[in-house]
């Protein structure tokens, strides 16, 4: 979703960092990933 939402390019190496730290913060640490303007569905 982070890949989509904000347009990453997997082959630019500060991407590829912003989604390592990104997906250490929810994995590891339980934190919420953030994507402006993303307005889940309502249950």
């Amino acid at each position: 979703m982070l890949i989509n939402e904000k347009k990453l390019n997997m082959m630019n190496l500060e991407h590829r960092k912003l989604l390592e730290e990104q997906m250490q913060l929810f994995l590891f640490e339980g934190k919420e990933v953030q994507i402006e303007g993303y307005v889940p569905k309502a249950k």
